[in-house]
């Protein structure tokens, strides 16, 4: 045990648990609870038969007793290997059906040096009792996945290729999320969930019952190491109270539970029926449906035949939120009362829609990291005795399963991986090989992408700003005062839109005292009002202002479509390929309407090495190496 932690269990022990209250999302202030507290009375009492029959009580071939009940020694190695980032990785290609289209993935593995201390799953012979679930899972589970699998089947193929990692319980970095797969993938990871939290529930019960059965003298030849420090053990994080509300249904018909307390409540503050227009793209829609408010969170309990909704944190099993809800619950350095204790013995964490999350705040994302797995400030009626020796080591984090499931991987997410994801069961990432998708446009166009150089990703938007001011806009600017239509610059980073908007504002002002015919142009982004887009569309629409400035951020969240658009100028390329082909289509629509010739329309892109993983998504796997990597400053395709 190291200093601190043996300094803070000291300190903890010497205080009396005191009762906290807190609100909940917006909920009745609850009175704080520790993690042995309110159990069913016939579950106390009958805890010796809560092994399900043909379950062994403790099997050593099961993930969550290996993981989680590791050989000291050998955990101790793995833990310093990881500390000194002595990780070994393996490549190697796999396959999957996503998306309905067989595609070829990359799979990296990363261990903390050449050790393990399980064998993994086996996915191709994985049937819910080879993979331990617990029994009263099993049945629910047919009956909610069957309509995702061929007959006869347990899994779909995509699901089978999830079960290695996620229930060997290695971090895993899932790229290829759509709306299409989904449901598959949520059916997984909930299933995952909620045989831990019973499995870990069933635990504690057990060793109760045990404890109740021994004479005083017998209790110190008996050590139960079977808890952490809080009762909470599985933290989801979603983007929308809509995408929580789905989820909780899933839940629900997984869970096999008779009884939901609060569940109208839940109901009436999750649920909308609001839908959107259907002009609207079909993954918008789906993402922005019913209640799209981004700050929640939500405290779920499980007992024996009850799911509760709205519990206490500290007396919940499963915590779901979004991250500004669960950045407001933490607090902020400058409060003088905070308290994210509830967030110490978190053992799998579970990150889905991650790609629409890091249009939100991504800096919430880390600073919920950061709050993990830290050795608490208050007891909250923990046992000491009960307590696993590598909470007390604060190894937590060494041990915590984190699954992310992205649409793509954004360098944030890459980052997050990289340096806040640390399970020494291992980390995988699976990923897509690209085609491409220009040939999704509808029409054969001429698409341009212009390279500049940088050294470093920082000093990135310096070289992309020098770029843009003294090669790409004179040209884009001779270009537009000869075109009757316009050209849209679209910009993905909200710091970029302000640097080139005030530039540009800079140049219109010194042309106008120069005597010079300045160019007026419009400027919108994701905290413009909607009557100033409104506006400023018209405007452009009309060939008043031939240049209009758009962000990424405003695309995600209104989806616009912007007419008169004869040129479109990324001054970076979009995370979201998807965007990609939207934005050019303006072009197409221009042509429709009569407002451009088609001959005269173009697509120009800046991209540098920095930009491979956005260029891969767009271009295609095949020719983003030589593109970022080769000679050649210009890059065409038709």
């Amino acid at each position: 045990m190291t200093k601190k932690a043996r300094a803070a269990k000291e300190g903890l022990k010497q205080e009396e648990s005191t009762k906290i209250s807190r609100s909940v999302d917006g909920g009745d202030q609850v009175e704080i609870k520790s993690e042995r507290e309110e159990e069913d009375d016939s579950d106390i009492e009958h805890g010796n038969a809560l092994v399900e029959e043909g379950e062994e009580e403790s099997d050593s071939s099961d993930p969550f007793h290996y993981h989680f009940n590791p050989n000291q020694e050998l955990l101790k190695r793995m833990v310093n290997n990881a500390r000194a980032k002595q990780w070994t990785t393996e490549k190697f290609n796999s396959t999957a059906k996503a998306d309905g289209k067989l595609a070829t993935h990359s799979l990296s593995v990363q261990r903390p040096g050449s050790l393990t201390f399980h064998e993994e799953v086996n996915s191709s012979a994985a049937t819910l009792d080879a993979l331990k679930v617990k029994r009263r899972l099993v049945s629910p589970f047919h009956e909610v996945n069957k309509k995702h699998c061929s007959e006869g089947e347990i899994f779909s193929k995509l699901q089978k290729s999830l079960l290695r990692p996620i229930f060997s319980n290695e971090d895993f970095l899932f790229a290829p999320r759509s709306m299409l797969n989904a449901q598959e993938i949520q059916n997984i990871y909930a299933l995952h969930a909620l045989n831990h939290i019973f499995k870990t529930r069933d635990t504690v019960l057990k060793d109760n019952a045990r404890l109740t059965k021994l004479q005083p003298s017998d209790m110190n030849s008996l050590e139960l190491r079977d808890q952490g420090f809080t009762r909470p053990k599985v933290l989801v994080i979603l983007p929308t109270r809509n995408s929580c509300h789905h989820f909780v249904d899933t839940l629900i018909r997984l869970s096999g539970t008779s009884q939901q307390e609060n569940l109208k409540r839940f109901k009436t503050t999750y649920y909308s029926s609001v839908t959107l227009p259907k002009t609207k793209p079909e993954d918008f829609r789906q993402l922005f449906a019913g209640d799209n408010d981004d700050n929640f969170r939500l405290g779920v309990k499980f007992t024996r035949k009850t799911l509760k909704l709205f519990t206490e944190f500290y007396n919940s099993d499963l915590i779901i939120a979004s991250p500004l809800g669960l950045r407001l619950a933490i607090g902020d350095k400058t409060d003088k009362k905070r308290d994210f204790d509830f967030l110490s013995s978190i053992e799998i964490v579970i990150v889905d829609q991650a790609s629409a999350i890091a249009m939100q705040n991504w800096d919430h994302m880390i600073q919920i990291f950061g709050h993990l797995n830290l050795i608490p400030k208050d007891p909250h009626g923990c046992d000491f005795s009960r307590i696993r020796n590598w909470y007390l080591d604060s190894e937590a984090k060494y041990l915590r399963q984190t699954l992310v499931f992205a649409e793509f991987i954004t360098p944030e997410i890459n980052a997050l991986f990289s340096h806040h994801l640390h399970n020494v069961g291992g980390k995988v990432k699976f990923r897509p090989v690209y085609t491409g998708v220009l040939t999704d446009i509808g029409a054969k166009l001429d698409h341009v992408f212009m390279k500049f150089y940088s050294s470093s990703p920082q000093e990135d938007p310096d070289k992309r700003f020098k770029y843009f001011t003294t090669k790409a806009l004179p040209s884009l600017m001779r270009t537009t005062s000869a075109s009757s239509s316009g050209t849209v610059i679209f910009v993905p980073s909200y710091v970029d839109y302000v640097r080139i908007r005030n530039y540009m504002e800079q140049e219109h002002q010194v042309n106008k005292k120069l005597g010079a015919s300045g160019f007026s142009f419009s400027a919108i982004n994701e905290y413009s009002s909607v009557s100033d887009v409104t506006r400023q569309r018209a405007l452009f629409r009309d060939g008043q202002n031939k240049v209009i400035l758009y962000t990424e951020r405003l695309h995600h969240f209104r989806r616009y479509d912007i007419k008169g658009a004869e040129t479109i100028f990324m001054y970076g390329l979009p995370d979201n390929p998807t965007f990609y082909v939207e934005i050019v289509r303006f072009l197409l629509q221009s042509v429709s309407d009569g407002r451009a010739n088609k001959a005269a329309i173009s697509v120009k892109s800046m991209f540098s090495k920095w930009d491979a993983l956005k260029l891969e998504r767009i271009v295609g796997s095949s020719r983003v190496a030589k593109m970022c990597a080769g000679s050649g400053e210009i890059f065409e395709f038709s």
